[in-house]
């Protein structure tokens, strides 16, 4: 077979099995988002309120903590098993002074400073400095961007406590500053698809979620027993859903705690800090592979997950690229029969089908679906260039022998 054949029948089965399998999930979506609006209205008040703590970490935030110790504060939580811990991770701006203020107007508000040379290494590394010092038995982790609804750390934990078969629940996030650029916008779109299909979804049909970094909420023994988090990880989440998942317990994802949270406007911060997210997906499905051959369910399932969208449709994606444009050029023109320029366009109208579809269970501006529609032929693209640049990245730490390069997301102001 010519090797333009091979490119393209590669091209066109990695882009057309993923996509067949999210199709099948978006209806599993909305399966799960009439059962969480039955679920909502009967969850149960429990007897006795868990002291709860909210873990927030911080490194030169001065832009975003005011907004969110203020919505932290104003969590509709019992007070009297309530506390917000702000750890401080050696911020060079003003987060400190401001924290330090908005501790003097809530009692809830409570401040930890990471001693000097424990610190500077990352999310997970200030989360387990921070962690000695919470008292709760439940542990709530939010990003210092972070505005949760007022009713949200109360409804992630009364799911969890509803349910003993759960060891962590997660809430909705969604993005606060969605008017500032066309990139907050695509990202909006993402984040909606995303956790509908890959959580609800996945929820709904396997009983398998992951945490995703912020507005969750995890049994403190639990946390205690799987060693905290992972400071070789760059994905403290997905790393400890993995642990999770050694385990008999699960995770849920729940559409009615919902959380917001600023995501980057400028390219050059989306790629930096997309670029660290995949890398930290190379880096734990390079740890539990092993595992996944031996337990299929779920670690396999979760791997398998990963290897669909890295090993099989990126690289599929840019293929398909490359076979486009030989055609296109005239270099080399594929020769297989069949119906294929219409099975593209089949493909094209499953993915705004997809889009489309999961917008609809949310109340959105008309506007998003225009976008997500441009986001086919833009937003999508650029994740090559992220897959690459991450493991260029990680290949070049590894040959120089160096630990793991932690970008911290830079903050910006959003437009009113």
């Amino acid at each position: 077979m010519e090797p333009i054949n091979l490119i393209f029948l590669f091209g066109f089965i990695g882009i057309w099995i993923p996509q067949a399998f999210w199709a099948w999930l978006s209806y599993s979506a909305w399966q799960y988002s009439r059962k969480a609006a039955d679920e909502l209205k009967n969850l149960p008040t429990p007897e006795r309120w868990p002291m709860l703590s909210v873990l927030i970490p911080a490194y030169n935030e001065e832009v975003v903590i005011e907004d969110t110790l203020h919505a932290m504060a104003a969590q509709d939580y019992p007070s009297a098993s309530y506390e917000v811990l702000l750890i401080n991770d050696g911020s060079k701006d003003d987060t400190l002074a401001i924290s330090e203020r908005l501790a003097k107007i809530y009692p809830c508000i409570k401040i930890v400073n990471v001693p000097k040379g424990m610190g500077g290494k990352g999310k997970s590394r200030t989360l387990n400095n921070g962690l000695p010092h919470a008292k709760g038995e439940l542990i709530v982790v939010y990003d210092a961007d972070s505005t949760p609804e007022p009713d949200c750390v109360r409804l992630l934990a009364q799911t969890l406590i509803a349910d003993s078969s759960l060891v962590a629940v997660n809430g909705k996030v969604r993005t606060r500053n969605w008017r500032d650029s066309i990139l907050t916008r695509f990202i909006a779109i993402e984040f909606i698809y995303f956790q509908w299909i890959f959580q609800g979804g996945r929820w709904n049909r396997f009983r398998l979620s992951t945490l995703m970094g912020t507005n969750y909420v995890i049994w403190r023994n639990a946390l205690d027993t799987l060693g905290g988090f992972d400071e070789k990880s760059l994905v403290d989440d997905t790393e400890m859903s993995f642990r999770v998942f050694l385990g008999s317990k699960r995770i849920k994802w729940v559409p009615y705690a919902i959380g917001w949270q600023q995501d980057p406007p400028s390219l050059e911060v989306f790629i930096k800090q997309r670029s660290r997210w995949t890398q930290g997906n190379f880096y734990v499905t390079e740890k539990y592979l092993p595992i996944a051959l031996r337990k299929p369910f779920p670690i396999g399932v979760e791997i398998g997950n990963n290897i669909m969208c890295y090993i099989m449709f990126v690289p599929a994606l840019f293929w398909s690229h490359v076979a486009l444009v030989l055609g296109l050029l005239n270099i080399a023109g594929m020769t297989i029969p069949g119906p294929f320029v219409a099975l593209w366009g089949l493909s094209f109208c499953l993915y705004i089908a997809q889009m489309w579809f999961t917008l609809s269970l949310e109340k959105v501006k008309p506007e998003l679906y225009f976008y997500s529609v441009i986001a086919y032929f833009s937003y999508s693209q650029v994740f090559l260039i992220i897959v690459v640049k991450a493991a260029y990245d990680m290949l070049k730490s590894r040959i120089k022998g160096e630990g793991i390069q932690w970008y911290k997301t830079e903050r910006s102001k959003e437009k009113k």
